[in-house]
């Protein structure tokens, strides 16, 4: 496996030198201060289950203390569940659905950021265990989607991202047959990269290490496990290019 890069696996919940409360603390709150525990409880158990106009009203005002950063007339639905929120950075008039979910597990040089202007879809995750993850502006993400990191995971402003899809995420070493699978190593083959103004159809899943370009459009129930060039359609498991959406694709902006 030497085209992945490997990673330690994290055993906080398995250490029996931490107490339940500091793996609590580690893995939900983000840090071990009590005023942060508090308010994050506060928060959790009074103001996330609120439904409707003024439980929009109340996270709006209480939420921005728990984020690393939080931009301007940002909603919350209800029962948004919140891992470390302190690494998360949020941009301005975004939107986080009913029974999302945004976790951050890795160390500080990593964060979660999304840009302004976006939408993380009902039930949808967004989820590092290593590295980082940054949505663009005007991303809307459908749904019951998974976004996840173990490296790193870009995707480009002005992307649609269909229901109920998969991109990026993490994967397990599997080279020691002696070693169960959840104990060894996660690995990576470089994140993902999804350019400026794609559109990502229902189920499709986006396999670690792949780049898809701008303007390109991938069919729905497609897997992606390849690159995909700027202004393709591409469609199937595996995904495979059937044509150019412009006779001359022009190169992507960075």
């Amino acid at each position: 496996m030497d085209k992945y890069r490997a990673y330690r696996f994290d055993t906080i919940i398995e250490d029996s030198s931490r107490s339940s409360l500091q793996k609590y603390q580690d893995l939900v709150v983000g840090n071990r201060r009590w005023s942060t525990l508090l308010y994050h409880e506060f928060c959790t158990l009074f103001l996330a289950p609120v439904p409707g106009a003024l439980g929009l009203a109340l996270r709006r005002m209480a939420f921005p203390r728990l984020f690393g950063r939080m931009g301007r007339k940002v909603l919350f639905g209800h029962h948004v569940g919140l891992r470390a929120p302190r690494r998360i950075f949020i941009g301005d008039n975004t939107v986080i659905d009913d029974f999302a979910m945004l976790s951050f597990r890795g160390t500080d040089e990593h964060r979660i950021a999304l840009g302004n202007n976006v939408l993380i879809g009902r039930m949808s995750m967004v989820k590092t265990r290593h590295g980082s993850i940054d949505i663009g502006d005007h991303v809307h993400v459908g749904p019951n989607c998974l976004l996840g990191s173990a490296e790193s995971l870009s995707i480009g402003p002005y992307t649609l991202i269909g229901f109920n899809c998969a991109i990026g995420g993490l994967q397990h070493g599997i080279d020691d047959a002696d070693t169960p699978i959840v104990k060894q190593n996660l690995v990576s083959r470089g994140g993902v990269r999804v350019g400026r103004d794609v559109w990502i159809g229902t189920n499709v899943s986006v396999m670690d290490g792949v780049t898809i370009g701008d303007g390109a459009v991938i069919g729905a129930g497609s897997v992606v496990t390849q690159d995909i060039p700027p202004y393709s359609v591409a469609v199937g498991a595996p995904a495979r290019v059937i044509r150019q959406r412009t006779k001359d694709a022009p190169a992507g902006d960075d």
